[in-house]
């Protein structure tokens, strides 16, 4: 493909394949600043299958994609449920774009159902004759299969909010015309036929990740034919443990064990407090932002599934289990490193920019309460009855007792998987210390 680039999205979705095609006209895409976590983005190509289905919803557009944080957007093509990096997402000029957001800010709880239930749904399969019922108004079967229209809809209604009277089947245009969004004016930028050509020559992370994900799936489903997600082959384990043997297999087969490999071999900065210090611009700037934020708000996902592995593998041990254990403890810990590269070169550089969002992961603050829940069930119970019997926040996260400090959990990836801060105590601080908690004064405190 060294002089082609896959268009990020096709408003054929409903119809056809993704078209490698050579670029020929200006292209543009979305300005990543612009994007929110929860932002619906539609488009409208001038491709007679675009129309087709525009004509046919007597709409404007033919294609749903959902924002899931500033370096990803989700959607439902042929392919599958796939993420795609936003900075190569192209569009021919001539292409139409859109972005809504829900008229009334949502939770940041919610916020999280809604990107979490569509991270949760990667890998699920197309379904091309109910993207075409629902284009058509039909309603009949329901598979848990996705087409794009349906992923929005479904996540949105994850969190509690119908943006259509039946998420599982709709157009999207009926998801554009919901009541409970607006549209706001879209920024996009031209891409340079040069970056177009760099991109295109330059190696895909998600693009690499996504396609082990499919192998290892494809082997799957050799199998165990009706599993579409993790969650389901979690279930499928945990019901058929005569069958562990092939899902280790598939690990193995797929690669998908070794699929981090690839993101640190590329961009071995980003994991390197020396390698990092070399770098510079407000293009690091946004990335270290972006980075330090995205980690402390939607990056729970690593420590999450983590949790969640450790618990089904105590109460029903499989080799399989112990596998993606392994794996995911390698995830959180590279997640940490990430993070806290980035970190560290803000507070040298920009230490402004951390005070914009470490606040909402203070100890005992609702978005705190909302990831501790989720990790450490124990810990949010202790705390939350802390603050109750204290009838304050100003109190040890664990034991309860006054005065407590603020500490920022610079290790957690080893000593408490996604948990981001504490409040302590001075007996309760040293305790930590012992269990090798590496603790920092919480920045701005």
């Amino acid at each position: 493909m060294s002089n082609k680039v896959r268009l990020a999205v096709t408003d054929h979705d409903c119809w056809h394949l993704l078209l490698c095609v050579r670029i020929l006209a200006a292209m543009k895409r979305f300005i990543g600043d612009g994007l929110r976590p929860g932002d619906i983005l539609f488009t409208a190509r001038p491709a007679s299958s675009s129309k087709v289905v525009r004509r046919v919803t007597r709409g404007e557009v033919s294609h749903a994609m959902i924002c899931v944080q500033h370096s990803s957007i989700i959607d439902s093509t042929m392919e599958g449920v796939h993420p795609r990096n936003p900075q190569r997402m192209f569009f021919e000029d001539d292409e139409k774009v859109f972005q809504f957001r829900l008229k009334e800010a949502a939770a940041p709880s919610q916020l999280a159902a809604i990107t979490e239930y569509a991270r949760a749904q990667v890998v699920a399969r197309y379904s091309l004759p109910e993207a075409a019922r629902s284009v058509l108004a039909l309603r009949r079967p329901r598979t848990r299969k996705q087409f794009c229209s349906r992923l929005v809809a479904q996540a949105y209604r994850q969190a509690g909010f119908d943006l259509v009277p039946d998420a599982d089947y709709c157009s999207p245009e009926a998801l554009r015309r919901s009541p409970l969004l607006q549209e706001l004016p879209v920024q996009t930028e031209t891409v340079p036929q040069e970056e177009v050509d760099w991109w295109n020559s330059s190696p895909d992370g998600v693009e690499k990740t996504q396609e082990g994900y499919n192998e290892l799936f494809n082997l799957i489903r050799k199998f165990a034919p009706d599993v579409e997600t993790h969650d389901d082959l979690l279930r499928f384990r945990l019901k058929h443990p005569d069958a562990d043997p092939h899902v280790i297999q598939a690990f193995h087969s797929s690669g998908f064990l070794d699929l981090w490999r690839h993101e640190l071999a590329v961009h071995p900065w980003r994991y390197d407090h020396a390698l990092m210090a070399h770098q510079g611009g407000d293009a690091i700037r946004q990335y270290c932002v972006n980075t330090v934020q995205e980690a402390y708000t939607g990056g729970l996902r690593f420590a999450q599934n983590l949790a969640t592995l450790q618990h089904y593998d105590t109460l029903h041990p499989r080799g399989s289990l112990e596998l993606e254990i392994q794996l995911y403890r390698t995830l959180v810990r590279n997640h940490q490193s990430r993070r806290e590269v980035a970190y560290s070169w803000l507070k040298s550089h920009h230490p402004e920019d951390l005070e914009r969002f470490m606040e909402q992961i203070a100890p005992h603050s609702p978005e705190w309460f909302r990831i501790v829940q989720v990790v450490d069930a124990n810990l949010a119970a202790m705390s939350t009855n802390a603050v109750q019997q204290e009838g304050s926040v100003d109190v040890c996260s664990t034991c309860g007792d006054q005065p407590a400090h603020l500490y920022r959990i610079v290790n957690e990836a080893d000593v408490n998987p996604g948990v981001p801060s504490m409040s302590l105590c001075e007996d309760c601080l040293h305790i930590r210390r012992d269990m090798k908690y590496e603790l920092e004064p919480f920045f701005g405190r």
